[in-house]
């Protein structure tokens, strides 16, 4: 009943919705509703009743007519019970009635309420009743409808699926029609090629090669339309068959091409015996079935084994075969001549005219582009650029082979061969090939120059002629010959080796000197005075050096080490140049060693300059070569880059190969900076005339610059030899004890071996000025460290005193090593020149006289003597106090030290 009242209001609503119903309407609906929830309240709470078990006691406070009401709000507001008691009371089976009867009561008043509100709209009401059952009706007739579509859809689709089998089967119909006609054809094109075999075979038999190549060439056509997409087993046999005969066409083909051409390569014979008309139809048919390239690839290389290159290679005598041509065949004789290349190019062009008379224009044509070009490359590389003279002087005879490279290529221009332009631009790179060959020539020398060694030592002297004035110290007092080591210090000496000189045959006239080992009048008394005066640049190395250029005045022809000494000397010992005398000249000599190497390098230099002397003086009418001297004015740059960059590895198995290097370098700069000097008198030489086209001035400050630094990197190495080995003294801290003063003694006898060691090496490769000066800048090496560690010491006992003494005793032994080389006319006694060549070599021998002195000796070498001249007064007071204990002694000579310092 209910689902059927519920069914109904379902259907008076949506009609009343449809209706768009009044207020009313709406109202009654509403009634509706909610006399549907009452109903479903009821019946909730008759199924409640009904599932009670036990009932309990409700609350005194809370009545049924509470609850009930509580229930009813609930239904009819949708509202929640705001007291927590009725919300916690349990809902007894005693308050049931109670509540009923209020749903009761409220449902009555709702249907009330409902009938008076539709009292007047009952006729509205029934319409919609009516239409919501016509709906239902119609709903099912259109349920009815769609059964009966359905139905007859399926149908439909077995229809459609029985012509869809009956259309399969008509396919297949048709596609096995179409396959055995399709069957029926290839079987018929397959009948029909192996009757084109049977019939190709027979012309094979018959000697028509030609309309068998044919028959070929459409079976293959014919097989390649039957198998397009195909994969028919049946045709394997008539490929094997179509292969067979492939096979056997080309045979007779190929046979038949070396019956043609007769290439017989042990003999060096072509022969073609039966002319263009057999050859023009077997060319054809090798193109129809393509053997045509491979047969062409095969002739190139029969044709360079048979001809061209036995032709071009030259034999173990140096000897050619010559090129024969006899009848229908051409080949190379066994007799034998001098290498005439102008006889080979005659014999490469009737070899071009061979080949065309006796080819038709199909065998002469593929065979010219497959066989031309390395036929020209051949030529060349093998004939033609070894060909090319070295010596220029044999280049001029090289005109009329060049024209007749000119000419054969002509010839190939004429015959159709390619090539030609190749040859034509060698002919036209003479020049240049010449100058790569030079340059190959050159640097090879340069290699077998520096394997072979350092090869023999050989002793050169320099002579430079000076002018000083005849009030310079030279000539007065040894002083002054001091002065020129002025300037020197370590760091320029690491970057400068010592200057030297070399040999010359000028002679000295009346007013001209022979000064031999400089700084021979030095005397005792000379001094350091490199605290006196300012650390110069390049100017001031090469002033300490002493060495000028040449005797020219000319500023602007002298080295960077020219001759900058004078004003270093007019600054130290005073002199102006108003208050100088007359000028004269003097002559400085001095030899040292040198190896084999330079000398070899300056004769390639030599030659290279004359050749570019000969190249640029050429006449106008042939100025072909002339292209060359910019390239040969390189030359010589490229082989002192060589000698340079492999010098060091090869010098480096001489002990002094670093000296020997250095003496190498600059005696090559020397040279080449004389004979870049125009000549006194006579004609100009090749070095001064191609001056404008050479120039060796960034080449002789690189090979300068390297010399130099190798005679700096072997300086820095001995020096740090040295230093490694003075370190064993430890400072010479407790150098009376075991086992400190064993290590000191070691350390001390080192260093004098060992630069007793390099004096003796270096003897051999330095001049003397020169190893003295080097040796002396490594004692003042060791002398400044032992001054330092010495000074370093803050306390000096009496015996430290006594053994430091000795071992300043030891190292000053070794000025025997600084004797000059010759004693100056009128000397009685040598007189070593340590001081000259060894920074700080005064202030090392008073220190050991304060070592071994007492106060009163201290205080008259501060006041009467030199040692003030040495040492600061701190310094000196720093080296008292740690040789003397404190007291009214050393306090007094204290300051007497200060006070006579003012």
């Amino acid at each position: 009943m209910v689902a059927a009242e519920e069914e109904q209001t379902d259907g008076i609503y949506c009609v009343a919705r449809q209706k768009n119903t009044s207020t009313l309407a709406k109202e009654a609906i509403n009634l509706i509703c909610f006399s549907r929830r009452l109903y479903e309240s009821i019946f909730a709470i008759d199924k409640l009743v009904g599932s009670v078990v036990r009932i309990r006691i409700m609350p005194p406070t809370i009545t049924a007519y509470q609850l009930g009401e509580a229930l009813l709000n609930a239904v009819q507001c949708n509202s929640y019970p705001e007291s927590e008691a009725i919300i916690s009371a349990d809902f007894s089976p005693s308050a049931f009635p109670q509540a009923l009867e209020l749903l009761s009561s409220a449902l009555e008043e709702v249907k009330t309420r409902l009938r008076k509100s539709s009292k007047h709209s009952a006729q509205d009401i029934d319409g919609w009743i009516s239409q919501a059952k016509q709906l239902r009706n119609d709903i099912q007739t259109a349920r009815r409808s769609a059964e009966e579509i359905v139905s007859k859809a399926k149908q439909d689709e077995e229809l459609q699926q029985a012509l869809h089998d009956a259309g399969s089967k008509l396919r297949l119909l048709e596609e096995e029609v179409a396959f055995n006609q399709t069957l029926t054809t290839i079987l018929e094109q397959i009948r029909g090629i192996r009757r084109d075999i049977r019939q190709a075979h027979n012309l094979v038999s018959e000697a028509d090669l030609s309309t068998a190549a044919k028959f070929l060439l459409d079976i293959d056509t014919d097989l390649v339309s039957i198998q397009r997409g195909r994969n028919i087993k049946a045709l394997a046999v008539v490929e094997l068959e179509s292969r067979e005969l492939r096979q056997t066409v080309a045979r007779a083909l190929t046979q038949r091409w070396h019956n043609a051409i007769q290439i017989d390569v042990p003999s060096f014979t072509v022969s073609i015996p039966h002319g263009v008309s057999s050859l023009s139809p077997i060319a054809t048919a090798m193109q129809q079935i393509g053997l045509f390239e491979g047969v062409i690839s095969n002739l190139t290389e029969k044709l360079q084994c048979a001809i061209i290159m036995p032709r071009l290679q030259l034999r173990a005598d140096r000897c050619d075969r010559f090129l024969l041509e006899e009848n229908d065949a051409i080949r190379l004789s066994g007799l034998s001549s001098p290498s005439d290349l102008r006889r080979l190019l005659h014999d490469l062009d009737m070899f071009l005219s061979f080949i065309q008379t006796h080819l038709p224009f199909s065998i002469s044509d593929p065979l010219s582009k497959s066989c031309g070009p390395s036929l020209v490359e051949n030529l060349i590389s093998v004939r033609l650029s070894a060909a090319v003279p070295q010596e220029l002087a044999a280049l001029q005879y090289f005109n009329s082979t060049r024209e007749e490279v000119r000419r054969f290529s002509k010839t190939m221009d004429d015959h159709g061969w390619p090539g030609a332009s190749r040859l034509r631009a060698w002919a036209n790179s003479i020049p240049q090939i010449w100058l790569e060959k030079r340059q190959r020539q050159c640097l090879e020398q340069v290699r077998q120059l520096l394997r072979r060694g350092l090869g023999d030592i050989k002793t050169v002297e320099r002579v430079e002629t000076q002018k000083v004035s005849q009030q310079d110290s030279l000539f007065h007092t040894s002083k002054g010959n001091d002065d020129w080591n002025a300037e020197w210090s370590e760091e320029e000496e690491r970057s400068f080796g010592p200057k030297q000189v070399e040999s010359s045959n000028a002679s000295a006239d009346t007013e001209e000197e022979d000064v031999r080992a400089w700084g021979l009048d030095d005397g005792k008394d000379n001094r350091k005075t490199e605290d006196n005066s300012p650390v110069g640049g390049k100017d001031d190395e090469a002033d300490a050096w002493g060495w000028g250029d040449d005797g020219d005045d000319d500023e602007g022809s002298r080295s960077p080490q020219g001759n900058t000494n004078k004003p270093a000397r007019q600054g130290v010992n005073g002199y102006d140049k108003a208050q100088r005398g007359s000028e004269r000249e003097i002559t400085l000599r001095e030899s040292y060693n040198i190896t084999s190497l330079p000398l070899g390098i300056l004769d390639l230099i030599n030659s290279i300059v004359a050749d570019a002397y000969a190249l640029s003086t050429q006449s106008s009418g042939d100025s072909t070569m002339a292209s060359a001297v910019p390239g040969l004015s390189n030359l010589p740059t490229l082989l002192l880059i060589m000698y340079r960059a492999s010098a060091s590895s090869f010098y480096s198995i001489n002990n002094s190969g670093n000296m020997f290097l250095y003496n190498d370098c600059l005696w090559l700069v020397d040279q080449l900076q004389q004979m870049m000097q125009p000549p006194a008198q006579g004609p100009e030489n090749p070095f001064t005339s191609s001056k404008r086209l050479i120039r060796f001035d960034d080449d002789m400050a690189a090979l300068e610059a390297f010399g130099k630094r190798s005679y700096g990197k072997e300086m820095e190495s001995q020096r740090t030899i040295l230093k490694d080995l003075l370190d064993g003294a430890q400072g010479f801290a407790n150098c009376t004890e075991s086992p400190f003063l064993q290590e000191c003694d070691l350390a001390v006898a080192s260093i004098i071996d060992r630069i007793r060691d390099i004096h003796k090496q270096w003897r051999g490769a330095l001049s003397h000025s020169a190893l003295l000066q080097s040796v002396g800048s490594l004692l003042g090496t060791v002398i400044d460290k032992i001054i330092i560690d010495i000074e370093d010491m803050s306390d000096i006992s009496e015996p430290e005193s006594q053994r430091l003494t000795a071992y300043c005793k030891q190292v000053i032994a070794l000025e025997d090593l600084f004797l000059p080389q010759e004693l100056p006319t009128g000397e009685a006694e040598t007189v070593p020149l340590t001081a000259v060549y060894a920074p700080g070599w005064f202030k090392f021998q008073y220190l050991s006289e304060v070592l071994d002195s007492s106060l009163v000796d201290i205080k008259y070498l501060w006041t009467d003597g030199g040692l003030r001249l040495e040492y600061e007064v701190e310094e000196m007071v720093d080296l008292i106090e740690a040789l003397f204990a404190d007291s009214e002694h050393r306090r007094r000579a204290i300051g007497e030290i200060r006070r006579a310092s003012g």
